[in-house]
């Protein structure tokens, strides 16, 4: 393979973890207020 093939394979990697990571941390960040939601329902 030549060598501009991993550049691309190691971007796309890069890329795909970064989008992870970003979603995951939304995705707690929305678990967290509504768990504070339900909280404050409870009081």
């Amino acid at each position: 393979m030549e060598w501009y093939w991993w550049v691309l394979i190691v971007i796309g990697v890069i890329a795909i973890g970064w989008l992870k990571l970003k979603l995951f941390s939304a995705w707690q960040a929305k678990r967290k207020a509504q768990a504070e939601r339900i909280e404050e329902d409870d009081e």
